[in-house]
């Protein structure tokens, strides 16, 4: 009866501050009252509501980490498919001057995130929750605002930093300012170091932060303010200092690459983090792979034992440069393809052409359509061996930038030394090739590519020959920034503005 009436309060509390939602937070999980942070269970029940907002953003149509964190390198690797001629290529060709709808490239999900994570800082203390239970949802609280707050300086730079929850429809966060991109990443590091004396609380569930989770974010956040800030060697050892406490191993792999993406084993010795995902769990980019039952002939369809996925329309294939760069890879006895790419002539079409989709995240395969029940990765540890090796770049430490290298190139390839060239820009490239052909459609390579420079080169759009992100750079500054979608600025005119160069 009292969690019900507390269910109740809680509703009734959302839909008080609606009028607040500038930011577009939602609030139905939310216990921001303080009558509502009286037991321990307020606080343990709180926490999880903290990552199932974070899951419920990054399941978001536009919203997930493909779209944000690797589309937008356009043709060099997706395309739209050939089967369905969609055309979905403004997300990533960056043609388009404004986005409109909270749903697309908006923030909400991320905001509604951050308001869970500052609820639990606010009131963790007056629960009377053990101090076992304190230090855990803080550490959890402060990891998940870190997170988020990295993610949104990367995606758009320019955006508010809220430290408190919205609690009150005359509170100034209703109405929050935008920050520079600066201030953003300084509050990453903030969160960082309040979360640090509470690593040790943060258990082991990998669907939560766990004291790997949080190196694997410090290291990333370091490289990001060495390399893209230009903050200063101090990261580069804040980087070194973090993944050398993780471990830079091959005995932290799967011996078998496929292995790392199991439906049926999640939670795998190389996972790091991840947002867990079932049979009951709507949404998911892993859609956008499959292709529609009458567009493929009836034998090659995943219920009849086939290889090709069925649900929807296909909206994203590897494109032709990318299935010839990795066919090419398969050729050279890269394992990892077959994981990677699916293909042949499959088609129901008269002449049975070639079709492409990627085969990772499909979840349950004797389903038409599939059942997409595959955990959302975020960090796994073969990451944290590129960015090892990623750091040894920096350094000038060509040697053991090409070790770390080849602990994952030895798995793929099955040989100890596929990488042995220690000039710099052999090591650069052996390092960008790495990370395309090792993390496709997992959210990784569009901030690894800026990382290391590489994004300049990029072509994202093959109707364009010779156009760069570096020749789109020139009309605007911040072309590898997300634009604000408009809704979030109508709410707020006089605080947020779009970013320079976008109109």
């Amino acid at each position: 009866m009292k969690k019900s009436i507390k269910t109740l309060l809680v509703l009734a509390c959302a839909s008080m501050f609606a009028s607040c939602n500038i930011l577009d937070i939602e609030y139905p999980m939310t216990q921001n009252q303080t009558n509502m942070w009286q037991d321990p269970s307020d606080l343990t029940q709180s926490v999880p509501g903290i990552y199932l907002r974070l899951r419920s953003y990054f399941f978001g149509d536009e919203c997930n980490v493909f779209y944000l964190n690797e589309v937008r390198v356009g043709d060099s690797m997706w395309g739209p498919s050939l089967e369905s001629k969609v055309a979905d290529n403004f997300k990533i060709n960056c043609r388009h001057s404004t986005l409109n709808g909270a749903q697309t490239i908006g923030w909400s999900g991320l905001y509604s995130t951050i308001d869970q994570a500052n609820a639990v800082l606010k009131y963790a203390d007056q629960c009377n929750a053990s101090a076992e239970d304190v230090a855990w949802a803080k550490g959890q609280a402060y990891f998940a605002r870190a997170y988020s707050y990295f993610w949104a300086g990367r995606i758009w730079g320019y955006c508010p930093v809220i430290l408190v929850p919205v609690e009150s429809t005359s509170q100034p966060e209703c109405y929050p300012k935008q920050q520079d991109p600066k201030a953003v990443f300084e509050q990453v590091g903030k969160d960082l170091e309040a979360c640090e004396p509470f690593v040790s609380s943060l258990g082991d569930n990998k669907y939560y932060a766990t004291k790997d989770a949080y190196l694997m974010l410090k290291a990333e956040y370091a490289l990001w303010m060495y390399s893209v800030q230009k903050e200063g060697e101090k990261y580069l050892t804040m980087a070194e200092d973090a993944l050398s406490e993780l471990g830079i191993s091959d005995s932290k792999l799967l011996n078998n690459y496929a292995d790392v993406f199991s439906r049926t084993n999640k939670v795998n010795k190389e996972v790091i983090f991840a947002l867990n995902v079932t049979v009951d769990t709507k949404g998911g980019y892993q859609v956008y792979f499959c292709h529609p039952a009458n567009l493929i002939a009836n034998a090659y369809q995943c219920k009849n034992g086939g290889p090709v996925p069925i649900s929807s329309t296909q909206w994203w294939a590897s494109s032709q440069p990318f299935v010839d760069e990795l066919k090419a890879s398969e050729a050279a006895g890269d394992t990892r393809v077959a994981t990677n790419l699916g293909h042949g002539n499959y088609s129901s079409a008269a002449d049975k052409h070639e079709i492409t989709w990627c085969n990772k995240f499909l979840g349950d395969m004797t389903k038409s359509p599939v059942v997409l029940d595959n955990d959302l990765l975020y960090y796994r540890y073969a990451q944290a061996v590129m960015m090892y090796a990623e750091l040894k770049y920096y350094q000038k430490d060509y040697t053991n930038a090409l070790n770390a290298l080849n602990i994952v190139a030895k798995r793929a390839y099955k040989t100890a030394d596929k990488y042995t060239d220690k000039t710099p820009q052999a090591v650069l490239d052996a390092i960008v090739k790495e990370y395309r052909l090792e993390f496709v459609a997992e959210g990784v390579l569009w901030s690894a590519l800026i990382r290391t420079g590489a994004i300049w080169d990029v072509e994202p759009n093959n109707t364009q020959p010779g156009v760069t992100f570096r020749t789109l750079k020139e009309k605007n500054e911040n072309i590898l920034l997300w634009p604000i979608a408009n809704g979030s600025i109508n709410k707020n005119p006089g605080n947020i503005k779009q970013t320079q160069g976008w109109s």
